[in-house]
């Protein structure tokens, strides 16, 4: 089992008939799973280049909206699926991972900063545009691990770090009750626990 094998087993079931192939490799997660934390990924750095991360204004009700119905495909489709409605498809696991892993780190950021007594100045999204954005750009690199495009190999590196992004992102809500206004700091400790954490229980499974 090699590293990016060993960190997706922590979290994913990695079965083969439901997961993506590249140049012969099996994924390290699930079609589902890539999606999700492939969106995961790139939502994070987007808040972290932004300076956003200590971001805490609720959304805008048409980002509220969008959010949820980036959420629907996944769940409708995964219940779906689990009930013997109908058999999924690897092209809707990815796409319904991709827009729900895009809006999850948002939704991290506002359980983690709101504060309805002292409220942020900083939204979390300065426009609709910026979601739509994530939303974007998080589905078409989907769709492209989907198609097998050159280059994609570096999906499983950027699927993994997500995953130790969003886990990370779990242990920040925690940390952050205990290491007042060291919101980096919490990140960085955060990071190195999810990172740790996963390889250990994947070692385990």
């Amino acid at each position: 089992m090699n590293f990016l094998e060993r960190m997706g087993s922590a979290v994913c079931h990695q079965m083969a008939e439901r997961s993506l192939l590249f140049e012969g490799m099996q994924m390290p997660l699930c079609a589902r799973c890539t999606g999700i934390y492939t969106g995961v990924f790139f939502a994070f750095c987007f808040f972290f280049l932004k300076k956003r991360i200590t971001a805490g204004n609720s959304f805008s009700l048409v980002q509220a909206i969008l959010t949820g119905l980036a959420i629907l495909p996944v769940g409708i489709d995964g219940v779906g699926s689990y009930l013997g409605f109908w058999e999924s498809s690897q092209l809707m696991r990815i796409f319904s991972g991709s827009l729900v892993g895009a809006v999850v780190p948002g939704f991290l950021l506002l359980a983690g900063n709101f504060d309805p007594k002292k409220g942020k100045e900083q939204p979390i999204y300065n426009k609709t545009a910026e979601l739509l954005l994530l939303m974007l750009v998080s589905v078409g690199s989907g769709l492209c691990l989907w198609a097998g495009f050159p280059l994609v190999g570096i999906g499983a590196s950027v699927s993994v770090a997500g995953e130790v992004l969003l886990w990370g992102g779990l242990v920040w809500l925690i940390l952050k009750n205990l290491l007042k206004d060291k919101e980096i700091l919490c990140w960085k400790i955060s990071i190195v626990i999810s990172f740790v954490g996963l390889f250990v229980i994947g070692g385990l499974v």
